[in-house]
């Protein structure tokens, strides 16, 4: 098996579509050629960094999730990568479906790229909260691509072409293996683009546990940010679970790691605004879902 060299960063992005067209065709990387692309590009020298040029003020995405930008300090920093993760059912396609319609709403240009959805249902799942979809597409502010059998590269030239400010991948574990995910070399195209272009993106991944459990994929090690979504009993007389969603990680802001309620409205996700569940009780409860799944006592954590 031929091994594979990693990309010098130094290279500028057409040396380094050379190379990744070299390890598509013959499965690894020469470097030989590597090092002689290095001596003829002039432009690696063009990326010394200007630290005056750079706008110290971080601009914020809405998410459009009512009560959700508080704990952001007003939303998702642009250009970040955001990925909003949890067991199956938990809300996270509603959510990225939301955090888009605030986009359009705004004029700004989204994209919603689904591997495991036609577009027809993600239409009607768009209209259960009386968003007029068809409007936005119509207009040319909003793109659906379901059940997308696209290629890396097809998919960034239609993020190329159109130029969003928002899209959403939904499932990024139908795209690509968690292990694999950090090394793809088509990822790493298509993540330098989505940054060269100030894209602010969600990647909804799927975990099979709970919010107690401490587990994590190379999907919440490259992100920028990381929302967990779940479902916890909150008394032991209503043993109706209740959604939470927890901050996990967001670079560039302070947040309260927490899980915070939310609700299911008629118009999407919306976090409780003033709710009598004291945030020590959400922890309790997420250490005591932990404990049971140990097969442990709580003195024993």
């Amino acid at each position: 098996m031929k091994t594979k060299f990693p990309i010098h960063t130094t290279l500028s992005a057409d040396a380094i579509k050379i190379l990744e067209r070299y390890e598509k065709e013959l499965g690894a990387k020469n470097v030989v050629l590597e090092k002689a692309l290095l001596n003829l590009d002039s432009t690696r020298f063009k990326a010394k960094l200007d630290t005056q040029s750079i706008d110290r003020l971080i601009k914020r995405v809405p998410t459009g999730i009512p009560g959700m930008d508080d704990f952001l300090e007003g939303g998702f920093p642009k250009g970040f990568a955001v990925v909003v993760t949890g067991p199956p059912g938990t809300g996270k396609t509603t959510l990225s479906m939301q955090y888009l319609m605030d986009g359009v709403k705004n004029g700004e240009r989204c994209i919603f790229f689904s591997f495991e959805e036609r577009a027809q249902q993600l239409v009607q799942h768009f209209a259960r909260f009386g968003w007029d979809v068809g409007k936005y597409i119509d207009d040319g502010y909003l793109e659906i691509f379901g059940i997308s059998m696209l290629t890396s590269e097809e998919m960034m030239e239609i993020l190329d072409s159109h130029k969003p400010e928002r899209v959403v991948f939904d499932s990024m574990n139908v795209l690509t293996a968690p292990g694999d995910f950090r090394t793809s070399a088509s990822w790493r195209g298509l993540h330098r683009l989505l940054k060269k272009n100030m894209t602010t993106a969600i990647l909804v991944t799927e975990k099979s546990h709970g919010i107690e459990t401490k587990e994590y994929d190379d999907f919440d090690f490259l992100g920028d940010g990381v929302i967990f979504l779940d479902f916890i009993q909150t008394n032991d007389i209503d043993t109706t679970p209740m959604p939470v969603m927890a901050v996990q990680k967001m670079r560039a802001t302070r947040v309260d790691h927490t899980p915070q309620p939310f609700r299911f409205t008629n118009n999407g996700i919306a976090k409780y605004r003033a709710l009598n569940i004291p945030s020590k009780v959400l922890q309790d409860r997420i250490e005591k879902r932990r404990a049971e799944r140990l097969g442990m006592s709580m003195d024993e954590i």
